[in-house]
């Protein structure tokens, strides 16, 4: 992609990764949190080669996720207004990447969620993240 000079590379990252993770998430949140760090620092550097980088980061969505973790049961509890279809998400991440930014949170909801989270203080975040966290943890 240097080479030529134009490339794109679209990273699926997480809100999880912008929001404080609560206990039983321990990693996931922490990893989607490098993979967006990653990915802003890898746009940064390749960007004037011609090279976007994207972290995308949806929140809940349509997919076997939920299968494979063995979570689908519980998530039947979501309001529907927290999905977002794969079919939104990728062309949310695919139009972000084609425009160079660095970060997409996917949804209108999530950006408010996520802008919420960032004007709260820490403690009420960790909070509100908990309870939540317990309400859809796998038991």
């Amino acid at each position: 992609m240097l080479e030529r000079g134009w490339g794109r590379i679209i990273n699926i990252a997480s809100v999880a990764g912008m929001v404080p993770s609560p206990a039983g998430h321990t990693l996931y949140g922490a990893s989607k949190s490098f993979l967006i760090r990653f990915s802003e620092a890898l746009a940064s550097e390749n960007a004037p080669r011609g090279v976007n980088v994207t972290a995308v980061c949806p929140g809940f969505t349509l997919s076997e996720f939920h299968d494979v973790t063995g979570t689908r049961e519980k998530m039947k509890s979501v309001p529907g207004v927290l999905w977002l279809t794969a079919d939104d998400v990728a062309r949310e991440g695919y139009d972000a990447v084609m425009k160079g930014r660095s970060v997409v949170v996917n949804g209108a909801v999530y950006r408010m969620l996520v802008w919420l989270n960032g004007a709260m203080p820490g403690s009420v975040s960790r909070w509100v993240s908990g309870l939540a966290g317990r309400r859809y943890r796998k038991t």
